[in-house]
């Protein structure tokens, strides 16, 4: 697949087959996203990967951790950040209702509890990286992971990269062995064969137009 039209054609997918994806296909993505550009080339990433019934177990963990300390999915993070941001997220929601309302769930309610089970995938890669390093090293994080998925989707798989898991962090950490004190857990990618049947799925976010995010100088 042309680099050109993986950029263009990569979606969320949040909509799993029930099929596994195969040790080897997982860490040829992951030696993908392990040639992204990294600040003096530090390579800051680890890569943490379940499947089968250490996913099984984690979910349940993330399950009672919930029922514990409940939260909920807040995008404007307590109306904290900017408003343009915000109405962004109120556009998506607004487009992808129609479909989410076609399986009987709301917005709310589809976004949490498919985080939290990550979207029935059948594998979950974690990303963490050394407390050690300075916050400018996410930017590597991020390169790593956009290689991962563009990866993924050269190869026929989909990926939705999550967030919202993290409130639980602590419960992740301690159910994959992440040594805490000295790693950071990141951010999440759920990893498996698209369903294409899924209405979800059909669905493709766009984007606001370019020119109202470019600054020029000296052309």
């Amino acid at each position: 697949m042309d680099v050109l039209e993986a950029l263009r054609e990569r979606k969320t997918i949040r909509g799993f087959l029930d099929r596994k994806v195969p040790r080897e296909i997982i860490r040829e993505i992951l030696a993908d996203a392990h040639w992204a550009p990294s600040s003096s080339n530090q390579q800051p990433w680890r890569f943490h990967v379940v499947a089968g019934e250490a996913l099984a177990n984690l979910c349940e963990s993330i399950g009672r951790a919930r029922r514990e300390r409940s939260t909920s999915y807040d995008p404007s993070k307590g109306n904290t950040i900017p408003a343009e941001f915000v109405e962004r997220t109120k556009k998506l929601f607004k487009q992808i209702r129609p479909l989410i309302a076609s399986l009987e769930g709301d917005n709310k309610a589809f976004i949490e509890n498919g985080s939290f089970r990550f979207y029935g995938a059948p594998a979950v890669v974690f990303l963490t990286m050394h407390k050690s390093l300075p916050k400018s090293r996410y930017m590597d994080i991020g390169m790593s992971a956009q290689n991962l998925m563009l990866s993924a989707h050269g190869r026929g798989l989909g990926t939705c990269a999550i967030a919202l898991t993290l409130y639980y962090a602590d419960t992740i950490n301690a159910s994959l062995g992440i040594d805490a004190e000295n790693n950071e857990t990141l951010l999440c990618i759920a990893l498996g064969y698209p369903n294409e049947n899924f209405s979800v799925n059909k669905f493709r976010s766009g984007r606001d137009d370019i020119d109202g995010f470019i600054t020029w100088s000296g052309f």
